[in-house]
Order: structure tokens, then sequence, then C-alpha cells
């Protein structure tokens, strides 16, 4: 109950804090920082499937967001907008690691062999969220957990409409598979 009377206390001073970093205090940042950076890791940990990856992602979102803070109106959430920028840097970083990343995968045999070998693995759904292929991760994090839609995310992405729909069913597919075999 002391948790929940917290974080409502904070997410009220969110504003505060997003104001007073606006004009340059940092310690008002820092809890801005506090606040929704384990969010920002989870989500590229989803996307990208490496705790590594995932620090550096954190490390340049808040970097960019803080050189960027001034142009933030509010407009939308803040959470949204900090969002939008983690998932900017995880799509170009996938982007420049495989310039193919947003293709389908064609082999789908080895695919589904690669997850059928981590038997083990199967019931922790974050596992095998991680072991899917990339381009059927990310789509997969960013419609299904994220809540965009095929349109944004093909927008974000440079994919068409009709690749993320069929990203989006591979990895359902995949991940089905796999949890009924679990």
């Amino acid at each position: 109950m002391n948790q929940t009377i917290e974080k409502l206390h904070q997410e009220d001073q969110t504003e505060t804090w997003i104001e007073a970093a606006k004009l340059g205090n940092v310690k008002s940042f820092e809890k801005l920082y506090l606040y929704y950076h384990r969010r920002i890791y989870l989500l590229a940990k989803r996307m990208t499937g490496s705790v590594s990856v995932a620090e550096d992602v954190v490390q340049e979102t808040f970097i960019k967001t803080w050189q960027n803070l001034t142009s933030f109106r509010a407009e939308s959430q803040f959470f949204t907008w900090l969002r939008s920028i983690a998932t900017r840097i995880v799509i170009d970083r996938l982007r420049v690691k495989n310039a193919k990343v947003w293709q389908q995968v064609s082999d789908y045999d080895e695919v589904h062999a690669s997850l059928n070998s981590n038997a083990g693995q199967q019931r922790d759904l974050e596992k095998l969220i991680a072991l899917l292929p990339e381009g059927a991760r990310s789509i997969f994090v960013l419609h299904d957990i994220e809540g965009y839609k095929h349109a944004e995310i093909a927008k974000l992405t440079g994919i068409a409409i009709g690749t993320s729909k069929a990203q989006l069913f591979r990895a359902r597919k995949l991940l089905r598979d796999n949890l009924n075999r679990a």
C-alpha cells in the first residue's frame, strides 16, 4: 500500500521534475532517470535480446532526452515521448547490426529448431521472446507489449505495414508453438 502511494506521489512529481530539468536542474533530471530507466531498459532488452545493448540504449536514450528536453511540449505523456526516443535508438542499432533485419526470416525450420533446442527455457516468456528472430522480436515487442499500431511501426522502422503484420504473425506462431511444447 505504501509503495502504491509513493508511486502516485512520484507520478504527480514528474511534471515538476520535467519543468525543473528543462531549466537545467540536474537533480530533477536524475529523478526522472531513476523513475523511468527500468521501463526503458526492459523495452530495449525485449527488443534487442541483449543486456549490454539494453544498458547502452538506456544511456543513449537519457543523453538524447537531456539534449532535447526543451523540445518536449507535453502534447503526450512524458513516458510516451521517452519511449519513442528509445525505440528509435534500438531500431537504428538493429539496422546498423544487420541491414536485412527487417526482412522476413526465410528459413523457418532453422529458427524453429533453434527455439526447440532450448526446451529448458520455454517456460520463461522473456527468454522465448529473446530467441525470436530480430525483426519478428522487435515487431512483437512494439505491437503486443508496447501497444504501437502497425502503421506506427511501419513509419518507425521504414517497413511496409504488411511486413509488420507478417513479422508479428511469425513471432506469435513461434511463441505459441514453443509454449505449447513446454
